[in-house]
């Protein structure tokens, strides 16, 4: 291996889901021996941007981020640059086009194959544009190396892809069908990371809870999950995203019967009206919703709920939207995601013709905001006084005299007490609450 002074740099900068960040570190993985990361992209012998297109605001930022590359890579033309992930899958070679200072267009799949093209533009065959889709593609297993100040919280990709077609949605057409790997390649990487001090998991996917399915000989996710909380030292176990209607009583059941699993589910409604779910092809009903929301409270009385919110759906009526306010007021999430619909390339409801203005979508999500803000305000106060167990993950960003961690519930959680305590379970008693937080003093820790 390469001497540190000797190794190029890289700059990697993520946009989007947690999913992009988990690829990002395995491009990171994958550079290694040859690469070492750096802070700025002016340090930098290789830029990658990796994308989101999920929403136009993420995008536009890539766009803005890559086209300051420009003047980069005019002083500096050695220096190669880089797009993946879901915008250069939606782009292609178009991405060429629209920024001809771009060496490198990378798809989810093909993030795995970067030392490959990397190799190419070496010999001088760039630019290398890779957005093939493999049917039976298989995400390599690499083992994480953590390395300096390790983390005490990770996250798992456990499937690739989606099979559902929301009518609003590109991810389908940008990561492809859905994938899932093999048990064996998720445990072992679990495992991998347990043993370097990791104490919580996130499993990932656009659908985890469809895990399997598809394949002959695999677990269901709620196997799946028994099986990773057993793994020994590990403390706490969280999964995202989950499809209301895959979310059978099977896997409901593990928040009451498997102690690591935390009590927290981030599930998806995206509106609260029959016409409009129809419309997005999201396969439930508003009644189905709330029945399974009340299946999982019956089941883990504790557990919080979390969602993502959509206003302004094409053809969404004004009667519409206030079925998506009862909806917020009859489930009291915890906390939501939400967002002004907007066009994305390649979703069907691109097509549709009956949009929402902009000012409408913009008073409407105002009037979501001031409710959810409400009703999460409400929601923190109910822990005033009580005592909550707190996985310590280090020192707050915004006060580094206190510590910092997050409830089983996902609450977060600022705090004063002794020093190291990072990677510990500790006893916060809650004095205080802000909107998008808790506060406290540690009593106790193991």
């Amino acid at each position: 291996m390469k001497s540190k002074r000797s190794m190029k740099k890289v700059f990697i900068r993520t946009f989007g889901c947690q999913m992009n960040e988990y690829d990002s570190e395995r491009m990171l993985a994958l550079l290694k021996g040859e690469y070492i990361p750096c802070r700025e992209p002016k340090e930098a012998d290789l830029i990658l941007v990796n994308t989101c297109s999920v929403r136009k605001k993420a995008e536009e930022k890539v766009y803005g981020l890559v086209g300051r590359l420009k003047h980069l890579k005019r002083t500096r033309p050695e220096v190669i640059i880089g797009v993946c992930g879901c915008v250069a899958q939606q782009e292609g070679e178009q991405l060429l086009k629209r920024l001809p200072h771009v060496d490198l267009v990378l798809g989810p799949q093909a993030v795995y194959r970067l030392p490959e093209a990397l190799e190419k533009i070496a010999r001088g065959k760039g630019p290398v544009v890779d957005t093939r889709f493999h049917k039976d593609f298989r995400q390599p297993l690499i083992l994480p190396e953590l390395n300096g100040d390790r983390p005490v919280k990770a996250f798992v990709t456990i499937m690739q892809g989606c099979d559902n077609f929301c009518t609003y949605c590109v991810v389908p057409y940008t990561r492809g069908r859905e994938i899932s790997r093999p048990p064996e390649d998720i445990l072992a990487e679990v495992e991998c990371l347990v043993r370097q001090g990791v104490r919580e998991i996130t499993l990932l996917g656009q659908n985890v809870n469809s895990y399997g399915r598809k394949e002959k000989g695999f677990p269901s996710f709620a196997e799946l999950l028994r099986e990773v909380a057993s793994v020994p030292g590990l403390w706490r176990l969280r999964f995202t995203t989950s499809h209301p209607k895959d979310l059978d009583e099977d896997l409901m059941r593990c928040f009451a019967e498997v102690p690591e699993l935390c009590e927290h589910l981030h599930l998806p409604v995206q509106a609260g009206s029959n016409r409009v779910l129809k419309r997005m092809h999201r396969r439930y009903t508003r009644e189905e919703y709330l029945s399974r929301v009340k299946k999982l409270r019956e089941i883990s009385p504790e557990i919080a709920l979390t969602t993502d919110i959509i206003v302004g759906f094409p053809g969404e009526t004004e009667e519409d939207f206030e079925q998506t306010l009862t909806l917020l007021e009859e489930v009291r999430f915890d906390e939501i995601f939400s967002f002004k619909y907007s066009n994305r390339p390649l979703a069907r409801s691109t097509a549709f013709e009956d949009k929402v203005p902009e000012e409408e979508k913009a008073r409407r999500l105002a009037r979501v905001h001031a409710l959810q803000d409400r009703i999460t305000r409400e929601i923190n106060e109910s822990y005033l006084g009580k005592v909550v167990e707190v996985l310590v993950e280090g020192k707050s960003p915004g006060n580094p005299a206190l510590w910092t961690g997050r409830t089983r519930t996902n609450h977060v959680v600022n705090f004063s007490g002794p020093h190291g305590l990072k990677g510990k379970l500790v006893r916060v008693l809650i004095e205080d609450c802000g909107q998008h937080s808790l506060r406290g003093r540690v009593e106790n820790s193991q």
